[in-house]
């Protein structure tokens, strides 16, 4: 597959693993990576997976290996999500043809702790503590690489003057472009509970392209490994592939 070499340089090589994680990404023991993706809104297409999976010209052998190593769950709230993670905790500690999962893909966070969240209670904040405390654990102990989608929310500053509404849209000021006017959901607490905190978007001149590829930016906000508010433009094909040449 594609990779992305230009997001590796902005985070200093790539994200980070262990030793005992870099020697199962290596050819002797590489058939042994699993993932786990974690479903929180039911958007989790298997027909959308095989398409991309063809369009890097997998052949049949190839793609049934690569699903077969793709573990689905789905999750519609904090408790199942929960009881998803402790039991994975659970098969690492079981015996050896235990599934081995070294990526977690939770797609995504932000309708489980949403509705916990308010300005006038601390258990929502607890609640949010406590689950990412525990994939930290997970990730540390197992050499684990957890991905989480958190959505974004309206960038608001209060109106200036009469007449208008009491909120208006203001840019982000962690962003490198001005028309960036969202934010990441979840508070600002959120961000500090992870390692890096990717922010991915349109690019904002946006060309129309033969082949119905659009043009992205991903910006690393925050990062404990590497450089912080640095920024590259990658291309997605209309299946959903990363296009090779990707800058």
């Amino acid at each position: 597959m594609e990779t992305f070499p230009a997001l590796d340089d902005l985070l200093g090589g790539g994200l980070p693993y262990s030793p005992c994680y870099r020697s199962l990404w290596g050819q002797k023991l590489g058939e042994k990576r699993e993932a786990l993706w974690i479903d929180t809104t039911g958007d989790f297409s298997v027909e959308r997976a095989v398409q991309i999976l063809e369009d890097y010209q997998q052949t049949p052998d190839d793609l049934e290996a690569t699903l077969e190593k793709l573990h689905i769950s789905t999750a519609v709230d904090v408790e199942s999500i929960q009881e998803i993670i402790r039991a994975l905790d659970l098969q690492f500690s079981g015996p050896e043809d235990s599934p081995r999962i070294k990526c977690i893909v939770i797609d995504s966070i932000t309708p489980l702790l949403g509705p916990y969240l308010s300005a006038v209670s601390a258990q929502g904040h607890a609640i949010m503590t406590g689950l990412m405390r525990y994939l930290r654990h997970l990730a540390t102990r197992y050499s684990l690489l957890v991905l989480i989608v958190n959505n974004a929310t309206l960038m608001s500053a209060p109106a200036s003057s009469k007449g208008q509404m009491p909120f208006k849209p203001t840019s982000n000021p962690h962003s490198a472009f001005a028309s960036t006017i969202r934010k990441p959901a979840l508070g600002p607490s959120f961000t500090f509970m992870t390692d890096a905190t990717l922010w991915v978007s349109f690019w904002p001149e946006q060309q129309e392209s033969e082949k119905g590829s659009t043009t992205h930016v991903v910006e690393v906000f925050r990062s404990r490994f590497s450089k912080s508010n640095v920024w590259s433009t990658f291309s997605i094909a209309s299946t959903g592939t990363l296009l090779p040449g990707s800058a």
